[in-house]
């Protein structure tokens, strides 16, 4: 996000301009391009088609659930260097004071144009802390590869864009249309689709006066075949999840590409490796040329520094790295800034009416009432933006969820961005690394699956300083979640407003069966995975589920549940499930992406 202490409505629509044309990149060093004229004049005559075998099977953009492809990597590529990356110092070093204006950034220090841009355009004054720590040590003569601490919505996508575009925009390189051939220079590995459009739409803004420079997203939940002929056509900059790039690196011609590339970026590391990443990066590092023949710059920008991003760093950046931490020790965390409310109900279907109540309230007191309702899964998103679109004396109500195109997610996240009002409810999706202006209020309905979640969720407001508070809506089931796993967390109890229990039974009762089925079996498999803490065996899990049903839904009827599902569930036999066959197999297309998606709740 391109972030400053100065924010302007220019700065705010980074995306107004794309590249028109591309800007190719040098020839490669004698070692690495004599090897492959071979190559290079194959790929113009014939395109190498994957594997019938190579299509994995992966969850949205989420890491491989099969073996890697039977294809293995061009001799281009080399497996991570030999050679262990070690950090100068263990101790990050501490710049949480750094301080810096972009005027002090000559020409002679970055590329003129850029610089132009930066503040006659995006009208960026005041470096942030995390600018100010690491964009002159990341821009030449230094160009130090660094693992960066940094929280998110500080600016951080500004401070590794500009010395990665002042690197491609500094190397004389051939344009395609006189003869230069194409190669990506700049990769940026990002957790989720939203995050890559974000600093893809940046770099955008960055590079909007020179439009022979071209941006591309590679992201699942796009068609991966018109994805692809942008691909090859050769952008300056990558913006990727890790599983569409594998998917992807699975192209010659694709893996191509990245024969000559720069600098590589991993964002949001730490939410890349707890989202089971490792190995996938990994798997794109052995598609990259080796960094002893074409060296690179790495970059790992990350909220948290431990044992896991420390292993990625030693594989991603070249030995000698430096840690540079922007959060002070002892610094107070969000979580712990923000007045957090908690707010009990005794049973699941009172959560909805409690819901309403708390943003009715919210609303009267909070001019220009911008909120984020955080639910367990996608069927919960739909449900719950089902009712409050249908509340009256609500702000504009939207949702977002993996189950959305990705056209459609793209268009709801900046039309919420851009708001000044509006009630978006969500799944983990945008929990982290999103950056959305102005957040008042962040509700959680129910119970998240992990504390770290529910401190990412409330990060979404309070946001750099600003003032936000957070409200927590739990069962009595449910309340050994803040009892125990938020027993750091100072909650403010507050008593449930449950006046609009008639008006969400009646709008319930009026819901697409669809909508009210898909919510039923989402609850019996969100908390199919917490009967433990809440000591529930499977009769009483379908027993609280089927009061939901009835009571929360409005349901005349238990809905059915296909009889594979039930099977995966772990409920066969237990009484009270409606089991019906399952529906008949449908021949999905893969239109999206070239292969199944399988959700998992958001």
């Amino acid at each position: 996000m391109l972030s400053s202490r100065i924010a302007s409505p220019t700065a705010r629509l980074l995306s107004r301009r794309t590249a028109a044309a591309f800007h190719a990149l040098p020839k490669p060093a004698a070692s690495f391009s004599t090897a492959h004229d071979m190559h290079d004049r194959r790929r113009r005559t014939r395109r190498q088609q994957p594997n019938a075998g190579e299509q994995g099977v992966r969850n949205g953009d989420g890491p491989r659930n099969t073996p890697r492809p039977s294809v293995p990597p061009a001799p281009v590529s080399a497996q991570p260097s030999a050679t262990t990356a070690t950090a100068t110092t263990q101790q990050p070093i501490d710049a949480s004071s750094a301080q810096g204006r972009f005027s002090d950034l000559t020409p002679d220090v970055i590329h003129p144009t850029l610089i132009k841009t930066i503040i006659e355009d995006l009208k960026f004054e005041d470096m942030t802390t995390v600018q100010a720590a690491t964009i002159r040590e990341l821009l030449p003569p230094a160009r130090s590869d660094c693992l960066v601490r940094a929280k998110t919505g500080t600016g951080k996508t500004l401070a590794f864009l500009i010395p990665a575009l002042h690197a491609l925009l500094t190397n004389v390189r051939p344009q395609p249309a006189k003869g230069g051939d194409p190669a990506v220079s700049i990769l940026v590995i990002s957790p989720t689709r939203e995050l890559a459009q974000q600093i893809a739409n940046d770099a955008q803004g960055l590079l909007q006066r020179l439009p022979d420079y071209h941006v591309c997203t590679a992201i699942g939940g796009t068609n991966k075949n018109v994805e692809e002929r942008k691909l090859l056509k050769g952008p300056d900059v990558l913006i990727a999840t890790p599983g569409r790039l594998l998917d992807h690196l699975a192209n010659e011609d694709v893996k191509y590409l990245f024969r000559r590339l720069d600098t590589i970026v991993l964002d949001e590391a730490d939410r890349l490796l707890d989202m089971g990443f490792l190995r996938d990066l990994r798997n794109i590092v052995s598609y990259l040329p080796d960094k002893a023949v074409v060296p690179r710059q790495g970059m790992l920008f990350s909220a948290t520094i431990g044992e896991h991003v420390d292993s990625a760093a030693k594989f991603i950046l070249n030995p000698g790295y430096k840690k540079i931490s922007t959060i002070p020790e002892g610094e107070v965390s969000t979580h712990q800034r923000v007045p957090q409310l908690l707010v009990k109900v005794n049973t699941f279907s009172d959560v909805a009416p409690a819901l309403v109540g708390c943003i009715r309230q919210e609303a009267e007191q909070t001019p220009n009432f911008k909120a984020i309702v955080f639910a367990p899964t996608a069927a919960h998103v739909k449900l719950y933006e089902s009712l409050l679109s249908q509340i009256p004396d609500l702000p504009p109500v939207s949702s977002l969820s993996s189950r959305l195109t990705q056209n459609r997610r793209t268009q709801i996240t900046n039309d919420y961005r851009n708001a000044s009002a509006g009630i978006l409810v969500a799944t983990d999706v945008i929990a982290r690394g999103m950056d959305f202006p102005n957040v008042s209020t962040v509700f959680q309905v129910g119970i998240p699956s992990e504390k770290e979640s529910y401190i990412h969720r409330l990060g979404r407001t309070g946001r750099a300083g600003a003032e936000g508070r957070g409200i927590f809506i739990v069962t009595e089931a449910e309340e050994f979640f803040p009892k125990w796993q938020l027993k750091d967390i100072t909650f403010v109890p507050s008593a449930a407003d449950l006046s609009a229990a008639g008006t969400v039974s009646q709008i319930a009762s009026t819901l697409d069966e669809d909508i009210r089925a898909k919510a039923y079996q989402a609850w019996l498999g969100y908390y199919k995975g917490h009967m433990k803490p809440l000591r529930w065996d499977n009769a009483q899990l379908v027993a609280e589920a089927n009061t939901f049903a009835r009571d929360g839904l409005q349901c005349p009827e238990t809905p059915g549940i296909p009889k594979t599902t039930v099977g995966k569930m772990g409920l066969r036999g237990t009484k009270g499930l409606v089991v019906v066959p399952d529906p008949p197999r449908q021949n999905r297309g893969h239109g999206q992406g070239g292969r199944p998606k399988q959700g998992k709740g958001q």
